[in-house]
């Protein structure tokens, strides 16, 4: 160690190490945010998770769940399954 240097060798590594993958997640995030907003606008949709989207709120009869779906937010919206995003229409006239 030097006298006017306290911080062992190795330090800066670490700290890029450490640092890269959260500043590269935020950007990503960020870029995501901002093409969402200047892009078109998109159908309604019911409050997802992170990782598995809508599937949660699908269950055991998805058809049936997908119907009291589109009765409360409208005959075309958009779910996603997983991270893939899913048009549903749920009408004839709208189809």
């Amino acid at each position: 160690m030097d006298l006017f240097f306290p911080f062992p060798p190795g330090w800066f590594h670490l700290l890029v190490l450490l640092l890269l993958p959260i500043f590269s997640l935020l950007l990503l995030k960020q870029k995501k945010k901002k093409g969402r907003e200047e892009g078109t606008k998109l159908p309604p949709s019911p409050p997802s998770l992170p990782i598995i989207g809508h599937l949660h709120q699908l269950g055991k009869l998805p058809h049936q769940n997908l119907w009291k779906l589109s009765q409360k937010y409208g005959p075309v919206m958009l779910v996603h399954l997983g991270s893939i995003p899913t048009l549903v229409i749920s009408s004839a006239d709208m189809a």
